[in-house]
C-alpha cells in the first residue's frame, strides 16, 4: 500500500523528556516552515470572503475560482 511508505515525523516539545537529535530536529523544523509557508501562499490566493445567496451559487464561485488557476 502507497500509504506504507510515508512516515510521520511529529516536532516534540521543548519539555518533552525524549528529545529529538539536533539533526532531527532541524529537519523537521525546516519542513514544517516549508509547510506552513506553502499553506498560507495557497490561502493568499483564495477570497477573504465568498458571498453567496444559494448553495448553487457558492458552488458556481468555488467551481470557477479553481477553473481559474488551472
Amino acid at each position: 500500500m502507497e500509504s506504507d511508505q510515508v512516515a510521520l515525523k511529529v516536532h516534540r516539545k521543548s519539555n518533552a523528556t525524549r528529545k529529538n537529535s539536533v539533526s532531527a530536529a532541524f529537519i523537521k523544523e525546516s519542513m514544517r516552515k516549508r509547510v506552513e509557508t506553502t499553506i498560507s501562499e495557497i490561502k493568499g490566493l483564495f477570497l477573504r470572503q465568498l458571498h453567496s445567496v444559494t448553495s448553487k451559487g457558492w458552488l458556481l464561485k468555488i467551481t470557477l475560482f479553481i477553473f481559474s488557476f488551472i
